[in-house]
């Protein structure tokens, strides 16, 4: 093992910090918490899926306060975070609730909105479709579902990009690759196709390109969360045999290095799409 790696933990202050980041280079390419379009009755019930520290519906009821929000996470330490983070708010309530494992859990037909982001990172291709179709489920007929994820990037980084491709190797290997001919993750392919399947209306479908070159509002909060997934998936690459130990740690230590370069370049894909439950 390298003396120089170590473990990430996913439940820490830093992490929670990286989080903050990443939550504030959203709302600004998102332009804030809501898309346009989505009118909400007064106290209208919201869902946040893995809510984490709870930055997400900070920024929602900043903008509306009359709004009753049910924030669920698997992480007991999160959500301590977000209680702390949220405190004063009454019209908070926050669930730890695990969507990977748990089912049945969630009321049906009671939320006016759902908000879900970046569930690649949380679920396998086989279970996802799955917990789409639950969330639908909880929604009030005629509701609306805010859904986001994000693609793998490119660069002119060829460290960069090969450490991308161990990592999604590794995802590929945990059964959360979705397309395993492509050098990216490929989930926002599949939006719309579980949405309509769910039995959802599609209303807008939204692309963004996050410009994550040096020198970029994105570059930081974009080299961090390449340092975290390169310690996350470290041990998996190494022990399905994609890569050895030495040869992964220099390629992050070289990525790394590149993109905190003056030179470096590199967009992402985003995508956005809302839906109305039947």
């Amino acid at each position: 093992m390298s003396a120089a790696w170590q473990p990430y933990d996913c439940e820490s202050r830093e992490e929670v910090n990286r989080l903050l980041e990443r939550e504030r280079v959203l709302n600004e390419l998102l332009r804030g918490p809501l898309p346009p379009g989505i009118g909400l009755p007064a106290e209208a019930q919201v869902l946040h899926i893995a809510c984490g520290p709870g930055t997400w519906i900070y920024l929602l009821v900043l903008n509306h306060p009359s709004l009753l929000v049910t924030g669920i996470d698997k992480s007991a330490y999160f959500l301590q975070c977000a209680r702390h983070y949220l405190a004063g708010l009454d019209n908070i309530t926050l669930q730890e609730y695990d969507i990977r494992t748990e089912r049945g859990f969630l009321p049906e037909r009671t939320f006016d909105l759902v908000h879900m982001r970046f569930l690649a990172a949380e679920l396998p291709l086989t279970v996802l479709p799955e917990v789409i179709a639950e969330l639908v489920k909880s929604c009030k007929h005629g509701s609306y579902l805010y859904w986001t994820e994000c693609e793998f990037p490119m660069t002119n980084s060829q460290p960069c990009e090969q450490l991308l491709s161990y990592i999604l190797h590794a995802l590929e290997v945990c059964g959360r690759g979705y397309a395993p001919t492509c050098n990216t993750l490929g989930i926002t392919a599949y939006m719309s196709h579980w949405l309509r399947g769910a039995g959802c209306r599609l209303t807008q479908n939204l692309a963004y390109a996050l410009d994550i070159s040096a020198g970029m509002p994105a570059h930081h909060a974009f080299v961090r969360q390449t340092r975290v997934f390169s310690q996350q998936f470290r041990p998996l690459a190494i022990e399905a045999g994609i890569v050895p130990y030495e040869v992964y740690d220099t390629a992050t230590a070289q990525a790394l290095e590149e993109m905190r370069g003056a030179d470096f370049c590199g967009v992402l894909f985003m995508r956005s799409m809302v839906a109305v439950a039947p």
